[in-house]
């Protein structure tokens, strides 16, 4: 499954050590500007319901004609919906640098996650992903997030506290969305870890640019401050190969596809993108050209 690159991209050993030790890990322009409009041009026809295999996506967060106009706009499992995306979310380029940050065998699709902040929109509280994953054994998780916008901290852009991946796991964000102080539960968590004033790294890059964090990485963004800037984005999060269900309850998304009697994920909706034993979901090809998981 390939997904047009502007540059080739060459995990190496230096990278692997700064994503170790950084927690995060950032690419620019590797995506090709011409599937990056490509894929500018579907969030429109998404976010007005228009979805290629009459499918609806698990998470809708905003309506046309229904919603505030300065939320963020969000979506997830986007990939079920639309091809344009699902080339992308599906790409093996992506999963295997994915395999390589982590040291994992291999990696599956968890979900997509589609994100448009328009002018003036409101912030998303910093959080740790991984955060999410308790029902899961092991609860883990690597986010690789591309750009469809040339970012700046103006519009709203990643933000990343490095090293951050060290610090203790803390619950679920109860204020996700358009929270009074985006950054109010990063600051608790860094004291708790012994810092009182974290660095941090506003993720500015060209659009097609790409950057992975670890699961246990604080990030979040500001709100859109510019009048008339976009910054559109895409987030693929994978999980090692081997994951299952755990015992233990969440999992709102999740949930929904385990089988009863079982705590396999089953990859009609889990696919494995990369393998380190070549064994990939057989589906993923026929899939971009019918629409359907045959």
């Amino acid at each position: 499954m390939h997904c047009p690159f502007r540059n080739q991209m060459n995990i190496e050993s230096q990278d692997i050590e700064r994503f170790q030790k950084q927690g995060f890990l950032i690419v620019p322009d590797l995506i090709d500007l011409n599937a990056v409009e490509a894929l500018r041009q579907r969030f429109p026809f998404i976010f007005s319901g228009k979805f290629d295999t009459g499918v609806y996506p698990d998470e809708w967060y905003w309506r046309e004609g229904m919603s505030l106009p300065d939320i963020t706009r969000h979506m997830g499992n986007v990939w079920k919906s639309d091809l344009t995306i699902a080339k992308l979310v599906l790409s093996t380029e992506l999963a295997r640098a994915a395999t390589l940050l982590t040291g994992w065998s291999g990696v599956r699709l968890g979900q997509d996650t589609i994100w448009w902040k328009t002018p003036k929109s409101k912030a998303i509280a910093l959080h740790q992903d991984t955060s999410f994953m308790d029902f899961l054994d092991p609860a883990q998780t690597i986010t690789c997030w591309i750009t469809l916008d040339e970012t700046s901290r103006h519009t709203g852009t990643l933000e990343y506290m490095p090293g951050s991946h060290r610090w203790p796991l803390t619950e679920l964000p109860d204020d996700f969305h358009a929270p009074d102080n985006y950054r109010a539960r990063m600051e608790k968590a860094a004291q708790m870890a012994g810092l009182t004033n974290p660095e941090t790294v506003f993720v500015e890059v060209p659009p097609g640019s790409v950057a992975f964090h670890a699961g246990e990485t604080w990030h979040g963004s500001a709100s859109n401050d510019s009048d008339d800037r976009m910054r559109r984005s895409i987030g693929i999060h994978y999980l090692p190969v081997s994951a299952k269900f755990s015992d233990r309850p969440g999992g709102y998304i999740y949930r929904r596809y385990q089988l009863s009697g079982s705590d396999q994920l089953d990859e009609s909706f889990f696919p494995v993108l990369w393998n380190n034993n070549g064994a990939l979901t057989p589906w993923l090809q026929s899939y971009l050209s019918t629409g359907r998981r045959i």
